[in-house]
């Protein structure tokens, strides 16, 4: 009983009710009608509702891309993000071409964007949780490790990991 009280009381009180509109618009404005704003979304690709999507209309998706749960990806005002076919992107996973300018002397708050684009190639396979900066290029058939961040590009076929992700092997 005292289970059920709880729950009841937690579905009345004003902070459940403002933290499930906030969701509500959250998932609204950065995933269904992001995916409206697609600067292109290729034949059978799949993006799961809990991804995140900024600056969708430069966003470039290829055909069969899957893009996983809570996937975030930020292009800029003036930067786009590539995905080509095939492409697996996992769960996690956080893809920007925009960041935060990095001057002395200033507030990193009040500094304009470093923005550059991102190039993903075609059958690449992004694991869980891994990164890419902006401006980097990841070449096709290339593998992304769980984890990794991507600071530097990527060539055809390598198989990268780590902090920052470094070349451990080439698909063969």
């Amino acid at each position: 009983m005292n289970k059920i009280l709880k729950y009841v009381s937690i579905i009345f009180s004003t902070t459940y009710w403002s933290q499930l509109k906030h969701a509500f618009v959250l998932f609204s404005t950065f995933n269904v009608w992001a995916i409206k704003q697609l600067g292109a979304k290729g034949k059978g690709t799949v993006i799961r509702p809990s991804a995140s999507l900024a600056n969708a209309h430069h966003i470039f998706l290829g055909d069969r891309v899957h893009i996983q749960r809570s996937v975030y990806l930020w292009a800029g005002e003036k930067s786009e993000i590539h995905i080509g076919n095939n492409t697996i992107i996992g769960p996690g996973s956080f893809i920007t071409s925009d960041n935060h300018g990095t001057k002395r002397g200033q507030l990193i708050r009040d500094q304009k964007g470093v923005e550059a684009d991102v190039n993903i190639g075609a059958d690449v396979w992004m694991g869980a949780y891994a990164i890419v900066l902006p401006g980097i290029r990841i070449g096709d058939g290339a593998v992304i490790a769980a984890g990794s961040v991507v600071t530097k590009d990527v060539a055809d076929y390598c198989i990268v990991a780590g902090v920052p992700a470094r070349k451990i092997g080439m698909r063969e």
